[in-house]
């Protein structure tokens, strides 16, 4: 190959180099005069809502700078890039050249058999050698301007494909012609009812929710049929939201509408008025479920529908001209066909549930609006009421007395039972009817019990409640006790008796610990099922509240074996036989807890009860007679102090005693009781509360108040 040869090939590779630099210059031109010219007639649309106007005018001037970019950017730049002004580039570059490419150029062809020219070609060559083309158009431009076109397209499509707010949407609808989320614009009106049959004088409600702006106000312009001039009327705004609405009162004639707000305009409605029957008359006859026992009822007039779950409410409904084809539209669009003809016609509509529904005739396919909007009411069955007048909290009596329990009961629909339960020691159930006629709406009832008939001794308890029962609930009191006590009061003379005095606030802690014990194992019986969760925590809880009482229990009495108590009178031995007893009784009572079986549980706990109520009776006796028998603080004294220092040992946890190196192991247990007590308090506490919460259901009636009033207001 020879000189010319190599300098030829020496000139295409600059001419195709400066093409390849010209064409990624002109597409990274053309790639952000798109995107910028986008950006900125999106933001010109978008102060126009995206109307179509706005958005052929964007198009437009983004077409017009797209063909000026492309056209000074890249067309007129490649068609000017010829073999002559890469030579002219590469002589300006190269300045050794000295005019030796041009020349070489205008030879052409013609140059190859003049020695002249072949001689300057040579010296030619030997400068280009030291001048690359790449130093005419270096590689990192050539990257860079690719790089740059790049990302402004990337920008370009993630704007038209995923951009966020009014940018992303304009985007989209600039270049794809569709909004990208379906065909719901951005900025919109939507209107309702939109195209709808109605009747002839019927009022008819327009509303008019903006979707992603809001200014301020909204125009509803109508023409109706026969005239050419558009009305329009400021609507009011709704109280929540961004909507508004207008009232069409007694609508006349067919109507065109369709309504403006800001630079966004609806689409055109009709509402298209036809002449069908108006409602004369409404009754409604209630048959209510046979559980309740009651008979049908007739309301005349009617309309809103009000009864209990599973009643079946039949309307009546007379027309003021004959009505060719009717129905009830239900709330969730169900519906229920008008049986009859002419002008009477009848439906039938289960209450199962809150709703509303009006009545519709059918005009040419399409339900044409009868009537206002009638509520239906699903009234619940309430659970009985039931409650104990008399005592109406724990007593206590002797063990001859005579109790009376008087029983209060109510049920809305009618009582089926109501009965005092009652049982001795956690012994069998008894139960006694109080309800003299079944299907009375209140009842009460008195029973004496009469505890000589049990052959009761100071100690031994009663547990009772009430129960009432309508057809589908029952209902049970709070569990009250009725503690026998001695016939007489012992008491002892403080100024005599140095023992008699301490302890009187702890006496009975014990006990009061049980009977709260048992109050929440009642009302876990009485409450049935709930979340497994919470009562398997419960029942753990519980369980573990008992055993720590049924320890305290048991360590009293072993205590007293230990000082050797039990020996020295018969009083003191059967103290801690009833504290053994009531341990052992616990015990039993803890395995049930931890299985759930409140049932089963419940005989123990109370008989735990009747032994720790003996056991303190029995207490009581030892302080008035070891006090009385002390003087001064002898030896009778002395024993005294030693019962109550073992009850300050087990039950106050700010008295500093100890005994034989099992204080701090006492100090905890007690210690760790009390949080457990704090705990049953706590629990008792929720279980009121799940208990009331059902009697605080919000009522349907405020509802039907509310929309009372909104009538009213219109």
């Amino acid at each position: 190959m020879n000189g010319i040869d190599q300098l030829n090939v020496y000139l295409r590779r600059i001419e195709s180099r400066l093409r390849l630099m010209t064409l990624f210059r002109g597409a990274a031109i053309l790639a952000f005069c798109a995107l910028a010219t986008t950006v900125i007639v999106v933001l010109i649309a978008n102060s126009f809502a995206f109307s179509s106007n706005s958005m052929l005018w964007a198009r437009t001037l983004l077409f017009v700078a797209l063909a000026v970019a492309l056209g000074f950017g890249l067309a007129i730049p490649m068609l000017r890039l010829n073999r002559r002004n890469a030579a002219r580039l590469a002589e300006s570059k190269f300045p050794d050249f000295k005019e030796r490419l041009l020349t070489m150029t205008d030879q052409g062809e013609r140059g190859k058999a003049d020695p002249f020219v072949q001689l300057l070609a040579d010296d030619t060559l030997r400068i280009a050698k030291a001048s690359e083309p790449a130093r005419l158009a270096p590689t990192a431009w050539i990257v860079g301007l690719l790089s740059s076109a790049g990302v402004a397209a990337g920008v370009l499509l993630w704007l038209i494909l995923a951009g966020p707010g009014f940018l992303g949407y304009g985007t989209s609808l600039l270049w794809a012609g569709t909004p990208k989320i379906g065909t719901q614009p951005f900025y919109d009106v939507v209107v309702q009812p939109g195209n709808k049959t109605v009747r002839r004088r019927s009022d008819v409600l327009v509303t008019a929710r903006l979707a992603g702006f809001n200014p301020g106000k909204a125009r509803l312009f109508a023409q109706y049929r026969g005239t050419s001039k558009w009305e329009q009327v400021n609507m009011t705004p709704q109280p929540e939201g961004n909507g508004y609405e207008f009232l069409f009162g007694g609508l006349p004639e067919t109507v065109e509408y369709f309504v403006e707000a800001g630079a966004v305009q609806s689409k055109h409605f009709t509402l298209k008025v036809v002449d069908l029957p108006g409602i004369k008359k409404m009754r409604v006859i209630y048959h209510y479920p046979k559980w309740t026992g009651l008979p049908d009822l007739t309301e005349d007039p009617g309309g809103d529908l009000r009864a209990v779950e599973g009643t079946e409410a039949e309307v009546k409904i007379e027309t003021d001209k004959p009505l060719a084809k009717g129905l009830l539209v239900l709330g969730d669009d169900s519906q229920i066909p008008l049986d009859g003809g002419g002008t009477s016609f009848t439906a039938r509509v289960p209450i199962h549930k809150d709703g509303m529904y009006h009545v519709a005739g059918v005009e040419q396919g399409e339900n044409v609006r009868l009537s206002e909007d009638f509520f239906i009411e699903a009234r619940k069955d309430e659970p009985p009421m039931v409650k104990i007048t008399k005592p109406g909290r724990d007593a206590k009596a002797s063990p001859i007395e005579e109790v009376a329990v008087s029983v209060e009961g109510s049920d809305d629909f009618g009582l089926q039972e109501l009965s005092l339960r009652y049982s001795v020691n956690g012994g069998p159930e008894k139960s006694v009817s109080l309800l003299s006629q079944k299907g009375a709406k209140t009842a009460n009832g008195t029973h004496v019990i009469a505890l000589e008939d049990f052959k009761l001794a100071p100690g031994d308890l009663v547990s009772l409640y009430a129960m009432a029962r309508d057809a589908q609930h029952s209902t049970k009191t709070d569990m009250y006790f009725i503690e026998t006590q001695p016939f007489e009061r012992e008491y002892s003379q403080s100024q005599q008796a140095g023992g008699a005095g301490g302890g009187g606030e702890q006496q009975d802690e014990i006990s009061s610990r049980q009977k709260d014990i048992i109050a929440a194992t009642w009302n876990e019986q009485k409450n049935g099922p709930k979340d497994p969760k919470e009562a398997a925590e419960d029942a753990r809880f519980l369980a573990d509240t008992q055993g720590k009482l049924g320890e305290q229990a048991k360590t009293l009495a072993e205590r007293m074996k230990s000082r050797q108590l039990t020996g020295a009178n018969q009083e003191f031995q059967s103290f801690a036989q009833d504290m053994e007893k009531a341990a052992a009784e616990m015990t039993a009572a803890v395995a049930d807890l931890k299985s759930r079986k409140w049932t089963d549980a419940m005989p123990h706990e109370q008989k735990a009860l009747q032994h720790i109520l003996r056991a303190e009776a029995t207490r009581r006796q030892i302080q008035v007679a070891f006090g009385q028998q002390g003087g001064g603080g002898g030896g009778g004294g002395g024993m005294g102090r030693d019962l109550e220092n073992l009850f300050d040992l087990e039950l106050d946890t700010e008295k500093n005693q100890y005994e034989t190196g099992q204080q701090s192991s006492a100090d905890k247990r007690q210690q760790e009781v009390e949080k457990a007590l704090d705990r049953l308090k706590q629990l008792a506490k929720r279980q009121q509360e799940l208990a009331a919460q059902a009697q605080k259901q919000m009522s349907f009636q405020q509802r039907w108040e509310q929309e009372m009033l909104r009538r009213e207001a219109e």
